[in-house]
């Protein structure tokens, strides 16, 4: 039987599928999208091609970031119902 981490606490995913990043990770974020335009602003003419190209990167890594997390969420839902149809 899975057992509950008593380090998570009680609090368990909305059950309407949204799934909200935590306040750290969207500062995170924020402050590398600021790093990233401020890097791209300071470009010299010849590198501009591959700026657009890490742009698009970056754009990716942060899309899988909010992707790993409804997936996670989703994921322990799935876990938290699997547990409770075995008890008796």
């Amino acid at each position: 039987m899975i057992k509950p981490n008593p380090w998570r606490g009680t609090t368990t995913p909305a059950p309407s599928g949204q799934a909200a990043l935590s306040p750290g990770a969207i500062t995170l974020l924020v402050l590398a999208a600021v790093i990233v335009a401020l890097g791209f602003a300071r470009l010299p003419d010849t590198l501009l091609a591959i700026g657009v190209l890490l742009i698009g990167v970056f754009l990716a890594i942060v899309a899988r970031i909010c992707q790993a997390r409804d997936q996670h969420l989703a994921l322990c839902r799935l876990l938290g119902e699997s547990a409770s149809q075995r008890r008796p």
